[in-house]
């Protein structure tokens, strides 16, 4: 059988010193791609053999076949200067590595991770250009540009890209001698304040092509970049390290999962409490110091839509992690498999493991988020988690519970984790961020919009019941413990309109739409209807009205008796909250108020 050429590479250069995260940007790529013609490559800059066979150890135990092409700096390359590391100068040589089979090339910073799909990068049209790139965050500021322009003798309004990541047109690159323009610079006795990016800049200005900021997210913009595919730890401190930037905690993680069965297993440092809060004191530090630069950059990366696909992304196959995106059709042939589909609520009036008996084995169970209210040990059936975002990504993932809640779900037939997000400000998680579990992605934000009221959010049963209706499914959908009843143990949020929900599902289960037990059955309307046959609807619905706002008068008296026994209650109550640290969604949510004013 004969292997197929391959036809697109990644190439990533690299020491001995950054190995080990230069072969996570390659396989969190791979996990995030489903192409299989692109070849993952390390150029490794004078690497001992013992760290080439811990490569070959990476590969093994993660399923993926990373080259290593080995590399020596001729003897007339120049030190470097400053913070730049000499390593970094080996990309200038790669038109000298590229295999003649090759179309396109993809180089990477070995501080890069993958957490979208990357496959499309590679159909990007670069319009005749030799190479794409990205905006340095640089170009946010006006005078810092404009004087970097001047000193590197590029024409004003040029730009300036982040060398981090660049999408190669190999034939303009064997044709242009771009590279050997670069070396000439290098070699040149000129200075340049970021080594060879300043180089790189020089030797493609126009002939290169701007790309989407998502393909190049850098540390400084991560905040205002939405739908991000490749991130950019381009700061001094990175997530495998002992101190770590605000808010990459969730990223050293992904780093130490992907290495904990490698021989670079203590590659990511453990962090200590005492450092966690340390990081995070210096990062209040220099978020007040440095306001107006986040507003520049927020003005410049965050003032556009970010263009999304038009489909939702998603992962097709069971135990497969890969990311990719799949529309309507797909959804419909993913969840058209069953028979019934039953969204079971964290409700402590509900036991799965039973209810489970009562519908046939080719059923779809679904279920949210904190899985711990109503499971005791692993469901056995068809099922699939919902992980719902916020802020800060999936809440699963954000308050450190994925393992807490797949725990639950160890069978076969456990199909994934589908991260939902309803609204502008919910971010999805990288799929690593969910320890190995398949993960499925569906964008509702367009969905919600203009369809539930505006000052509450949806939850996540709403939403996904909202979603099932708009793709007319063939399954029964079935609700259970779905109340929107305070229980005695778990608060129900006032974030969400029970109401207008308890409204909304009635009125499908009326349809037959849905079958719940909660909304099922004559409602009081009907059973008065029935008592009073000769009189008009209209009459009835003003005798109910009145009804009910007489009792709401008497719900309203009795409050406000409760709120003045309970005032100093609830003061020492207040008092005892702003005492304590703010949580990192409330100065998310503090930084967007400050923003705003």
């Amino acid at each position: 059988m004969s292997v197929p050429i391959r036809s697109k590479a990644i190439y990533v250069f690299t020491d001995a010193r950054m190995l080990p995260a230069a072969c996570c940007a390659l396989l969190s790529v791979a996990r995030n791609s489903q192409r299989n013609d692109i070849k993952p490559i390390i150029v490794g800059i004078d690497l001992p053999e013992d760290q080439k066979a811990r490569v070959a150890t990476f590969n093994a135990v993660n399923g993926i076949d990373i080259d290593v092409i080995d590399f020596t700096f001729p003897a007339d390359t120049p030190e470097t200067a400053g913070r730049w590391h000499k390593s970094t100068l080996a990309r200038l040589y790669l038109d000298k590595l590229m295999g003649e089979e090759l179309e396109r090339v993809l180089y990477l910073d070995a501080d890069i991770l993958a957490v979208g799909n990357v496959d499309p990068l590679f159909d990007v049209d670069l319009n005749g250009k030799a190479i794409g790139a990205v905006d340095d965050y640089v170009i946010a500021f006006p005078d810092k540009i404009g004087r970097l322009e001047r000193e590197l003798g590029l024409d004003p309004g040029a730009g300036y890209f982040n060398a981090g990541v660049f999408l190669i047109d190999c034939a303009a690159i064997r044709a242009g001698g771009f590279f050997e323009t670069a070396r000439s610079l290098l070699r040149s006795e000129r200075c340049f304040a970021s080594n060879d990016q300043d180089i790189l800049n020089i030797a493609f200005r126009g002939t290169w092509q701007r790309l989407d900021n998502r393909w190049n997210v850098q540390t400084g913009i991560m905040p205002y970049v939405r739908n991000a595919a490749l991130l950019h730890f381009t700061g001094r401190r990175k997530p495998w390290h002992f101190s770590v930037q605000a808010g990459q905690s969730v990223y050293a993680e992904i780093y130490s999962n992907m290495l904990s069965k490698t021989p670079w297993s203590g590659f990511v440092s453990q962090r200590s409490g005492f450092r966690k809060a340390a990081d995070h004191l210096l990062a209040l530090g220099k978020r007040a110091g440095a306001m107006n630069r986040s507003q520049q950059l927020k003005a410049h990366f965050g003032a556009g839509e970010v263009p999304r696909a038009e489909t939702s992304p998603g992962s097709e196959k069971s135990g497969s992690p890969v990311f990719h995106t799949q529309g309507a059709d797909a959804w419909r042939a993913f969840f058209n498999r069953y028979s019934h589909i039953v969204l079971v609520a964290n409700s402590e009036a509900l036991d799965p493991q039973s209810m489970r008996t009562e519908f046939p084995g080719d059923t779809l169970f679904v279920f949210f988020n904190k899985v711990y209210k109503v499971l005791d040990d692993s469901f056995p059936g068809h099922a699939i988690l919902v992980a719902r975002s916020g802020m800060m990504g999936a809440n699963i993932v954000h308050r450190r519970e994925v393992d807490e809640v797949l725990k639950f779900f160890t069978s076969d037939k456990f199909l994934g984790v589908l991260n939902v997000r309803t609204a502008p400000e919910e971010r999805f998680s990288p799929v690593d961020a969910f320890k190995g579990a398949t993960v499925m992605y569906s964008d509702l934000e367009t969905l919600m919009s203009g369809h539930y009221p505006p000052d509450k959010i949806p939850t996540s049963g709403f939403a996904l019941v909202a979603w099932m209706r708009e793709l007319q499914l063939t399954p029964k959908i079935v609700l259970a413990g779905f109340s929107g009843k305070r229980s005695a143990r778990w608060k129900v949020f006032d974030v969400h309109d029970w109401t207008f929900e308890r409204t909304f599902f009635r009125l499908l289960a009326q349809r037959g739409i849905i079958t719940s037990a909660e909304h099922a059955g004559p409602s009081r309307f009907d059973l008065l209807t029935g008592h009073f046959p000769d009189v008009k609807n209209e009459e009835i619905q003003a005798a109910i009205n009145d009804a009910l706002s007489t009792r709401l008068d008497h719900a309203l008296t009795l409050i406000d008796g409760l709120m003045s026994l309970t005032k100093w209650q609830r003061a020492l109550d207040q008092a005892f909250r702003k005492a304590r640290p703010k949580t990192r969604k409330q100065r998310a949510l503090d930084r967007q108020k400050k923003q705003a004013s």
